[in-house]
């Protein structure tokens, strides 16, 4: 049903009166059920209705006043007064540096508001007896003087402002008199302005709407996902009997419940009263960013989240050629690069887009950054050079520049995309221009304290879309009246989060603040204050229900106390629902056959052979689908770099020692000064250019840890036998298993020689920066049969083991494997009577493994299962789903992968 006035409201508004409530949500519900009435008299045309915030009315009284001629004193924006008490505070020297002046600069805005709304201005000197107390009472002097020297005033001291003025005849009252609608008790200042109004027989009239409830409940839930589904399950019911139902969801926490609401209200669509900071949104939060990129280099999130962002790097739609190219180059380029810098110049990313594979389809992107550059250049937004002051302009000035900026990276040209984005764009061009009042006091700014000035502006300024009188409302508990709901449902009534304590101000006395009566003095006061406000809630629809979760993460809940007083039913248990019809399972025969291998190469070297090893499905999804999840991402080199960079590092310097006998007869000094020029070499080359303070930090600490962990491994080379390095990084281009042509890398092959003149065995080694062990070969389905692989490949004459290097910083170094005697290898042990039956044993396996791969064996068959399944990055292609399976015990999951 459409939200109806009260008859005491309509009969003020039929008299002329001005209507005032104590929020801008409560003025618009009433002006939109004013409006609702004139269409149900068929009113085609009707005055809009004097029903305005008490805020908003005062402000306008002086504006007035101003116009007028009566007052000329400046009333401060939020802003100004901030840049004023910042200014007080940053001038004191007493002033520690624990915390920040903009936080302290809060603080004391708040307490100067409260100290002049509950009029306690006066008494402030003789109760500052505390360090703090006493700090506040000497910067509210100060800004006492400032004010009375500059002609400025405050929000809170307007109603005293405005009662001078009546006192002057100067108040522009409304000649029928004014309403107040659903006020709780008013702050003394206030309260002494309606008082003086009334005396100067002016009429003002309280009002108060309420409704009892034909029904009022209480309802009680193990948790809160619990609670909440059960209240949109409920909405929702209302709102397929009657369309045109008012509903009320009353949530004294909205900013932490907002994301578990909005899921579970989804089919509904509820409309929040409580907006989100500007800043938080998405285009703002790229706006600003876009402003920082030319001052300072971004960090690699922010980067990324440009590049997707459909206000500028995707900005031709998310389903454009040029969005999609954005997304592959996120993946592919930005989050690939050989050494991941945490953050990325405005230049460097630009650089990065000019000379990659994608710069043909990012023309546009790659155009829009640099006409941001030259904008910002322009405009003279940019690091200060060294030895030069950063330039110095008006607040307006940068606000301009910023709104070129913007325009020149392509930022407003998606203002008219939709309702959402023409509203966020008109807030920000508001901020624009609440940035440009900082020049007030005729200061000038460099372009970096300019946009911090405007972040700020934006965190402070709260951002709701234009109501579209959604039938659910998400609504705080302070902003119920004026209109009463059809149905009400008020969310976390337990005893720890409701009544929300309210507390005592830090920088004011707590003598003056309890006997002002300020929230949060005086528990006794607050207690009443918010038993009051709970009977007016229950009161405020036709059906109530009050609902709290028994078991939160803090522990066990009860009702909340101020419930006592309220006659709530236990909430009825919900109308059973229709049971769901099982639908036959359809059975399809998984029997057409895979296309043939396409002729030459199969990609993917020994990884095909692990794959398949692993499970058919994974290796047909990974190999010959293509399919791959994005990899996640550190700073610096990833792990396979790291282990890269051991590999070359080893060919160079066996590259230049060749022998034992040669690494043996090095000294100290001398081996440490070639490890070094190898480690330089190999991380100069992955580097590629250092162009940071932070490249140059990070590929210091690289140097550091490589050649901690080489020095180790090279003392312990020198203790084994004889032996000389005949291969390093030996590619082998042809190399045929099965059916499969494969590509393939050796790190390294060592010639074995023995005293009693034997002829020499080779020994092939694998370097491994991580765990690795032989038992990883010991199966049908080896993890790692990369060495087993090269030994079938070897010539089986001069073949004598294989073995891991294990090359793992803090942990035992050591060569592992499997070879035909200790004189190879120490330590060798395998289970056949000889290593070239070892050798035959793994050419069958291998085989198999390739002929299961090329003869399109794609059965779910995990070689652990979920084990196996858990690590897969396919599963969302697969039929198996682990899901079913999480309580397995591993002895459970060892044992179903036997059987």
């Amino acid at each position: 049903m459409e939200l109806a006035l009260a008859p005491s409201i309509t009969e003020a508004l039929a008299r002329g009166a001005t209507l005032l409530t104590a929020n801008q949500r409560a003025a618009r519900s009433l002006r939109r059920a004013w409006d609702a009435e004139q269409r149900a008299q068929n009113h085609t045309l009707w005055t809009p209705p004097p029903i305005v915030a008490l805020d908003t009315w005062l402000t306008s009284l002086w504006h007035q006043m101003l116009l007028d001629g009566s007052e000329s004193r400046l009333l401060l924006n939020r802003s100004q007064l901030h840049s004023v008490w910042r200014g007080i505070i940053a001038a004191d020297r007493e002033v520690t540096g624990l915390q920040s002046l903009d936080a302290l600069a809060e603080l004391a805005a708040d307490a100067w508001a409260r100290l002049h709304l509950w009029e306690g201005r006066p008494r402030l000197r003789e109760h500052a007896v505390t360090t703090d107390t006493r700090a506040f009472e000497r910067w509210a002097m100060q800004f006492d003087r400032v004010c009375a020297r500059e002609g400025f005033l405050t929000s809170a001291q307007l109603p005293a402002a405005c009662e001078a003025a009546l006192g002057n005849t100067d108040l522009p009252l409304p000649p029928d008199g004014v309403a107040l609608i659903d006020f709780e008790p008013l702050p003394p200042a206030h309260a002494a302005l309606f008082d003086s109004i009334a005396r100067a027989s002016y009429s003002v009239d309280r009002i108060t709407t309420a409704q009892l409830p034909t029904a009022a409940h209480l309802g009680e839930f193990p948790d809160e996902p619990s609670e909440v589904r059960a209240a949109a399950a409920w909405a929702h019911n209302l709102f397929q009997e009657d369309p045109a139902v008012s509903i009320a969801i009353v949530v004294p926490d909205q900013a932490g419940r907002r994301a578990t609401i909005e899921r579970a209200f989804a089919s509904t669509a509820p409309e929040f009263s409580l907006g989100r900071p500007l800043a938080n949104l998405p285009p703002i939060r790229a706006a600003l960013d876009l402003l920082r990129w030319p001052l300072e280099a971004l960090p690699l999130e922010a980067v990324s989240a440009l590049l997707l962002s459909p206000t500028f790097g995707a900005a031709s739609g998310p389903a454009s050629e040029e969005a999609l190219a954005a997304a592959e180059f996120d993946i592919a380029r930005l989050r690939r690069a050989p050494l991941l810098r945490p953050e990325l110049s405005l230049t460097a990313f630009t650089d990065l887009v000019a000379h990659s594979p994608h710069a043909t389809r990012l023309a546009s992107l790659l155009s829009r950054l640099r006409a941001l550059h030259r904008a910002a250049n322009a405009e003279r937004i940019g690091p200060a050079r060294p030895g030069t002051q950063p330039t110095q302009l008006p607040h307006a000035a940068w606000a301009d520049a910023f709104r070129l900026l913007l325009e020149a990276a392509g930022w407003t040209a998606t203002a008219g995309a939709s309702s959402l984005a023409f509203q966020t764009h008109r807030a920000w061009e508001s901020a624009l221009d609440e940035l440009a009042t900082l020049d007030f006091d005729g200061s000038r700014t460099s372009a970096a304290s300019a946009l911090a000035a405007l972040a700020r502006i934006l965190r402070r300024a709260i951002f709701a879309p234009q109501s579209h009188n959604a039938p659910i409302q998400v609504i705080g508990p302070l902003e119920l009246g004026a209109v009463p709901f059809d149905a009400l449902w008020f969310l976390g009534a337990d005893d720890l989060a409701w009544p929300s304590p309210p507390s005592a101000h830090p920088l004011l006395p707590r003598t003056l603040q309890r006997s002002l009566g300020m929230p949060g003095a005086d528990q006794a006061r607050d207690t009443a204050r918010a038993q009051a406000l709970t009977d007016r809630i229950a009161h405020s629809a036709a059906q109530v229900v009050f609902s709290y979760a028994q078991h939160t993460a803090d522990g066990e809940r009860r009702p909340s106390p101020l419930l006592r007083t309220l006659a709530l039913a236990p909430l009825p248990e919900p109308a059973p629902t229709a049971p769901r019809q099982i639908q036959p399972l359809l059975s399809v025969a998984d029997d057409a056959p895979l296309p043939p291998l396409p002729a030459g190469k199969t990609p993917g070297g020994s990884r095909v052979l692990q794959l398949q090893a692993a499970c058919g499905f994974q290796a047909f999804a990974e190999l010959r689908l293509r399919a791959s999840e994005p990899q996640p991402r550190d700073p610096g080199f990833d792990p396979a770099e790291r282990g890269q960079l051991v590999h070359r590092i080893m060919q160079r310097f066996w590259a230049q020692i060749e022998s034992h006998d040669n690494l043996v007869g090095l000294s100290s000094a001398e081996r440490d000064g070639l490890l070094a020029d190898c480690i330089a070499e190999a991380v100069q080359r992955a580097a590629r250019t250092l162009e940071t303070p932070w490249d140059d930090a990070y590929v210091h600490v690289q140097r550091r840890r490589l050649a901690a962990v080489l020095r180790p491994w090279l003392d312990f080379e020198r203790l084994r036998p004889a032996f000389t390095v005949e291969q390093r990084e030996a590619e082998s281009a042809d190399a045929h298993v099965g059916p499969l042509l494969l590509d393939l890398r050796v790190d390294r092959v060592d010639l074995i020689s023995f005293q009693d003149g034997g002829p020499d065995r080779a020994l092939i080694v694998d370097y491994k920066t991580g765990a690795a062990k032989p038992s990883d070969w010991a199966t049908d389905r080896p993890d790692a049969p990369q060495l087993p692989l090269y030994a079938i490949l070897a010539d089986p004459a001069t073949l004598g083991g294989v073995a891991f290097a294990l090359l793992r910083p803090g942990d035992e170094l050591a060569l592992k494997g499997i070879a035909e005697s200790e004189d190879v290898l120490p330590k060798s042990r395998h289970k056949f009577p000889t290593f070239a039956d070892q050798v035959d044993d793994w050419r069958r396996v291998l085989t198999q493994l390739a002929h299961a791969f090329a003869d399109g064996d794609v059965a779910p068959n995990p070689k652990l299962y979920p084990g196996t399944c858990e690590r897969c990055a396919h599963r969302i292609l697969c039929r198996l789903d682990p899901a079913t399976i999480v309580g397995l015990s591993d002895d459970e999951t060892q044992e179903e992968s036997r059987g």
